[in-house]
């Protein structure tokens, strides 16, 4: 939660579209770990999760879709950023805090086969892209007074999000094949961007 704090401080003190559409893909992954909560251990089946899976792919692809046009929009239209350096410092710590999620991530999942290990190095890697995509954006934007670029940003992690959509659709029935996103209880489907 600290992690979706900061991005919301971040898109509020700045106006930045980029840590809009970083914010977007936070909501779209909470909202997908209230579905699996919501479903319980009573129905965990195949079906179960490829349908949510399905409904969160679909859900991503048509937020990175909207979120995609609003940076094309920005893109053409630059807005000046505000806030100073409280964005891209919050940025920054939005990447610290990515770092240590995914060492206590890999701590957990030590002792775990492989094929889990692996599906957790992916998910650490994707999020801390995506927080670097963030603040470099956000860097763009404040720092250079780059505004185009902080909403260039923001499409790069748009175009990410479809694409990750797309894979969750994709493998949504072939939950056995080797590297679908899974649904680990408590955890939402992974999505790996382009190359999940």
């Amino acid at each position: 939660m600290g992690i979706v704090a900061l991005k919301v401080f971040a898109a509020r003190a700045t106006g930045s579209v980029g840590a809009l559409t970083a914010l977007t893909d936070s909501i779209m992954d909470l909202l997908v770990l209230g579905m699996v909560a919501g479903a319980g251990r009573t129905i965990r089946t195949v079906e179960a999760d490829a349908r949510i899976r399905r409904l969160k792919g679909s859900m991503v692809i048509a937020a990175g879709a909207f979120m995609g046009m609003v940076c094309l929009a920005r893109i053409v239209q630059p807005v000046p950023l505000s806030g100073g350096y409280w964005g891209p410092g919050a940025a920054l710590a939005v990447i610290g805090l990515t770092l240590g999620l995914a060492w206590l991530r890999g701590q957990a999942a030590a002792s775990r086969p492989s094929e889990v290990r692996g599906e957790v190095r992916d998910q650490s890697i994707a999020e801390l892209a995506a927080a670097g995509v963030l603040a470099l954006g956000l860097v763009a934007g404040v720092i250079l007074g780059a505004p185009a670029l902080d909403a260039a940003a923001g499409l790069i992690l748009a175009i990410w999000m479809v694409w990750g959509g797309w894979a969750l659709i994709r493998t949504a029935e072939d939950t056995a094949r080797s590297g679908a996103p899974t649904l680990v209880p408590g955890t939402p489907p992974v999505r790996r961007g382009p190359w999940g």
